[in-house]
Order: structure tokens, then sequence, then C-alpha cells
């Protein structure tokens, strides 16, 4: 299984399975990405050589595998963790949805796990609009990256957060906006 646990932003109760790497995003070959080169994403794939071929190893085994073998490889990932509890799925830190059928194949692990893993909340940015989110089960939170899906996620000059009411903290850790259904337009400092 080719999933990451956390990092220092994310913390240790999240798994984290990228669809595909940032250098090889479809939003922003699309131009659908407002970041462009401001791409946290890539900077790690820049910083670090090892970080590249990983994501493109796990884009790999989301091509290869079905998404009830992708549900359960999670839910024993799940099982395995001993020094803190899973309570969160990342899908794609780097990259987007290449198509819909990336969105469909998200939408049946989300509907395994939540009979497997029904504790466990799945949740993900994207910025294509272009695709149709509308069959989500309530496991799975879809962040619209600077449209609404069930938030919207925004990335804004870091002088301008002052003007929003709902402003991302930096920190997940202690912050769960973008882990639930809310209809919030959060605002996040360009970094």
């Amino acid at each position: 299984m080719l999933v990451s646990r956390g990092n220092h932003k994310l913390g240790t109760d999240t798994l984290i399975l990228n669809i595909t790497s940032a250098a090889d995003c479809i939003s922003r070959k699309l131009g659908l990405c407002s970041l462009g080169t401001k791409c946290y994403a890539m900077k790690a794939e820049r910083m670090y050589k090892a970080v590249l071929p990983y994501r493109r190893k796990q884009t790999e085994y989301w091509d290869k595998t079905s998404p009830w073998d992708i549900a359960g490889d999670l839910s024993a990932e799940i099982r395995r963790s001993t020094k803190q509890t899973i309570k969160y799925i990342r899908i794609s830190e780097a990259g987007d949805f290449r198509g819909q059928e990336d969105v469909n194949k998200l939408i049946e692990i989300a509907e395994v796990l939540e009979i497997i893993q029904p504790t466990v909340k799945l949740y993900a940015y994207t910025a294509r609009s272009d695709l149709a989110f509308g069959r989500c089960p309530s496991n799975l939170i879809m962040n619209g990256s600077g449209f609404m899906l069930h938030n919207s996620f925004t990335a804004v000059p870091k002088k301008d957060l002052v003007k929003y009411q709902v402003t991302c903290a930096g920190n997940c850790r202690s912050c769960g906006l973008c882990k639930v259904r809310g209809n919030l337009d959060i605002k996040v400092g360009i970094h």
C-alpha cells in the first residue's frame, strides 16, 4: 500500500494517498489551477528527489488497483495503526483528478470505507470545476479550489487574509474546517 502518514501540517491521524504528482497535475496543464508555479506540492517534488518517484508509484497503484482493493488496503493500514488512531484520509495532497473516472473511483472507495471504517473521513481538494461530484457519500468531503463543492478553498495573498471571515489556520492538526461539509468559503494565504 502506497500511503504516507501525515506530515508536520496534517498530523499523524491522517493517511495520504495521491492520485497523481504535482508535476503531472492535469489542473495546472488545463489552466484550472490559479497557483501555477506557486503550488506547494511542487516544492516537495523539487526539494526532495524521492518525492516525485514515490507519487508516481502512487499513481501506478491507483491505476492498477480496483476501488474495492484500495478500500481494503486503506482499511488494513488503518487497523495496523497502533500509535495513533486514523481519523482521516487525505486524497491527493499533490495533483488532482485526471477525469471523471478518478472521481467515480474515489466515490466507490468512500462507499466501501463508509461500511468497513465508518468513523474515518476522506477529504480532497480539486480545481476540476468541470467534473461532477454530486453523489459523494457522507464520509467524503470535497473542497473546491476557488469554487463551492462541500466547501470552497481559495488561495489569496497573505496580506489579504484579514478581509475574510473564514481563513485557513495553516495547521490541519488544530483545525478541521476542510474536513466537514460546511459550505464554507475558506481562504488560505499563498505559501
